[in-house]
């Protein structure tokens, strides 16, 4: 645990936390100034390669002295503790704004200034290395201002501080020279900020990927796709000038960052054509390029054909069924995006339609718009009470169904990215896994314990739901750990244990782009936190800890101690449980410890791995 003060300056907030250093709102009393404290953990504190790179940050961003690079105050050590004092900036970061495409005004208004400051930068010899929308600060007048040099380094005098031929960096933002590991100098930095310039412009970033290296893959081998969102003008010279500044190859880019934002000034040049009254709205595009589907459902054949009249300007695919069987028929056996539903049909009516479709497989992922002549109060309302997500009266209006349809659309189209957010974690898990034959099904049967021990202890559903995901892939930060140091069956060094503690900050920067994994974060940093608050990353104590990962930790250990691993043969139950009660108050919390040992006591057979399988 870090103290109250470190050096002359009081810690009054934690205000942010990257994966190498956690930064703090503190108070200088003797010149009445608050600053923000960038503080280094105790683990990396001891590691002399980390803390030269510390050294190097403050060393790298004292020298440079503009009105959009943060600056800094002052360096020190405090017990062993370094810590780079700076200024304060309140007004968040970019990343903060990033919720839909920015208008082209607003785009440039941002970049110019950081443009400037990372020019400025380059010319002192002082390369970032980590442009991104986080390290992007706005101050409460919203200036930008470049921030977390954590990566920098001397043009020319680059410190290798991992194994040659590896990055360093956001797998997002990082340029192709800099994904293969290769030689980087300014034209890096400028195809990070034209990274941060697309994903401004169109809302979402250039490339994609399942993984982390997916993503690094992409940046090295696939072309920029089109930028769908931009519209007339803006398209053709946009999509140009940002595919000059992502071009592979360092020397086809501009010369400098302030040449690139220059090169999108033109397109701000206001255009009345693109904005006169009454141009249709774009219709929504999924992502992958698959259209989407939208099923009319009406008993009357002649309505089905208008609405699909109707919706002949939106890019969708129209199926159709005349009933309610159909309909659900229709769903299990297609992939379909949007549910048009009449409310009046024979048989099966649209309440009972809808009330199936939110009980089904797809849930409340599949958006239901009701189209009905009925128009009372109280049929609205049941409409909404048997889950349908928007409401039309007919005869339709086409501009407004055609409205509602592309909001419905996009509505579907950020579920589907949250489902697969969650599908890219399950995946990574699983790949950590596959690199490690001895955890075989360890995750699952972590996740079916502390799911039981999460429902004697009484936490509602939503948090036995978190628990039981976040058991799941806990340790996908391990992908990040050679196989040599996770395999090797004698004992660690000391730089392979740090390598080892270093993977819950991995797993969580891994999570932390993916919306879904919000709730997940708290568990994957924090299940090697010691109740006595010996553990790591953070050396939280006792109840610091979040609730889930004590829960886990403990889970977590009992399933490796009964299992084989590289450098012993499993245990028996006894001694598990044996190990865990002198654990409990020290390493694990004693009451998570009580529910295990008493729920294994009742259901061994069941917890144990099965015998003569490596785990």
């Amino acid at each position: 645990m870090l103290p109250v003060t470190i050096g002359p300056y009081q810690l009054e907030e934690r205000i942010g936390r990257g994966g190498m250093a956690t930064v703090y709102r503190a108070y200088h009393p003797a010149l009445d100034r608050r600053v923000a404290v960038k503080v280094l953990p105790d683990f990396f504190a001891e590691d002399s390669v980390y803390r030269q790179r510390f050294q190097d940050e403050a060393r790298s961003v004292a020298r440079l002295r503009h009105p959009h690079i943060v600056e800094v105050f002052d360096f020190g050590d405090d017990g062993g503790v370094p810590y780079i004092v700076m200024e304060l900036v309140e007004g968040g970061n970019l990343a903060d704004r990033l919720r839909e495409p920015m208008p082209l005004d607003l785009v440039l208004q941002t970049l110019e200034p950081v443009a400037d400051a990372l020019d400025y930068a380059h010319s002192r010899g002082v390369l970032h290395r980590d442009i991104k929308p986080s390290n992007i600060l706005l101050r409460k007048d919203g200036a930008p201002v470049l921030a977390d040099f954590g990566l920098a380094a001397l043009e020319g005098r680059e410190r290798r501080l991992t194994a040659t031929g590896s990055a360093m960096g956001t797998p997002e933002y990082m340029s192709p020279e800099q994904a293969s590991g290769g030689q980087v100098g300014p034209t890096s930095d400028l195809y990070s900020l034209a990274v941060v310039a697309h994903e401004m412009l169109a809302g979402r970033l250039p490339f994609d990927g399942d993984t982390p290296a997916a993503i690094l893959v992409a940046h090295v081998m696939r072309p920029m796709p089109p930028v769908y969102e931009l519209r007339g003008e803006l398209l053709a010279h946009i999509e140009d000038v940002l595919r000059i500044a992502l071009s592979k190859r360092p020397d086809a880019r501009y010369p400098s960052a302030t040449a690139f934002v220059r090169a999108l000034r033109p397109a701000a040049w206001p255009s009345e054509a693109m904005t006169a009254a009454g141009k249709p709205e774009a219709s929504a595009r999924p992502s992958g390029g698959r259209r989407p589907s939208v099923l009319v459902v009406d008993d009357s054949a002649a309505n089905r054909e208008l609405i699909e009249a109707c919706l002949s300007g939106v890019e969708c695919e129209i199926c159709d069924a005349p009933d309610g069987l159909a309909a659900l028929r229709a769903i299990d056996d297609f992939s379909i995006d949007l549910v048009l539903l009449d409310v009046q049909m024979p048989g099966m009516d649209g309440y009972e339609v809808c009330r199936r479709i939110k009980a089904g497989r797809q849930g409340s992922l599949l958006p239901v718009v009701m189209i009905t002549a009925l128009d009372r109060r109280d049929d609205r309302i049941r409409a909404l009470e048997a889950g349908a997500d928007d409401y039309m009266t007919k005869p339709v209006d086409r501009v407004e169904l055609i409205a509602r349809v592309n909001s419905a659309l996009r509505f579907r189209r950020v579920l589907d990215s949250l489902d697969r957010a969650e599908q890219v974690i399950h995946a990574l898990a699983a790949a950590m896994e596959a690199k490690d034959p001895f955890t075989e099904a360890h995750t699952r049967r972590v996740a079916e314990l502390a799911r039981r021990i999460g429902m004697r202890m009484g936490l509602p559903a939503e948090d036995l739901d978190v628990l039981y995901r976040g058991s799941i892939v806990h340790d996908i930060g391990k992908i990040g750990v050679p196989d040599e140091i996770l395999l090797k069956p004698g004992e660690l060094d000391l730089e392979e244990q740090t390598r080892i503690h270093l993977h819950p900050i991995i797993g969580e920067q891994i999570a932390s782009p993916l919306q879904s994994a919000a709730d997940l974060l708290p568990i994957i940093r924090h299940h090697h936190e010691h109740f006595d608050g010996t553990g790591y990353p953070d050396r939280l104590i006792g109840v610091e800890i979040p609730l889930l990962a004590r829960i886990l930790s403990v889970c977590d250990a009992y399933d490796a101690l009964i299992s084989d691993r590289p450098y012993r043969g499993r245990l028996t139950t006894t001694e598990a449980l044996s190990i865990l009660r002198r654990g409990s108050g020290r390493q694990w919390d004693p009451q998570v410890v009580r529910l295990v040992v008493d729920e294994v006591e009742h259901h061994a057979m069941e917890l144990e791995p099965a015998v003569g399988a490596q785990h």
